[in-house]
């Protein structure tokens, strides 16, 4: 896990909350645990990714829930064996948290926030390695 300190003012407790969140649902998933997966998220997550169809060219906004990403996990075809992981908490305010995932061939940007007392998984956009539009980085 990676901190940037000085965009993080929350306690060393909800950090490391934070940090268990976004562990749970990347490790819960690489490792087929389908129930360490499910543990991360808030009810009401979405999982989103611009998708564009080949044949077309049309993007098209994929939209995924816990659910499908739990059952996914649970048939053991997520499983990698040798995956890097880094987790960078990018921002704390209060009851949110801006988390940057880094795994095995994806790259995942999540919210994250605390609900009755717990840090959840609240959204995430993600995307394959290498599978960009473009293969540059955009320049801001």
């Amino acid at each position: 896990m990676t901190l940037a300190p000085e965009k993080l003012t929350a306690a060393q407790k909800d950090i490391d909350a934070i940090s268990r969140a976004a562990l749970d649902y990347v490790e819960g998933y690489v490792t087929g645990d389908a129930q360490r997966h499910a543990r991360a998220y808030h009810p009401e997550c979405l999982k989103r990714r611009l998708d564009r169809d080949e044949e077309s060219g049309v993007f098209e906004l994929m939209v995924i829930t816990p659910q499908v990403m739990v059952d996914y996990a649970n048939t053991g075809r997520t499983i990698e064996d040798k995956c890097q992981i880094e987790v960078i908490i990018d921002a704390v305010s209060e009851d949110i948290a801006s988390v940057r995932v880094y795994s095995c061939n994806w790259v995942d940007f999540l919210h994250i926030v605390k609900a009755r007392g717990e840090w959840k998984l609240f959204h995430a956009t993600w995307h394959r390695v290498g599978t960009a539009e473009s293969g540059n980085p955009i320049e801001l």
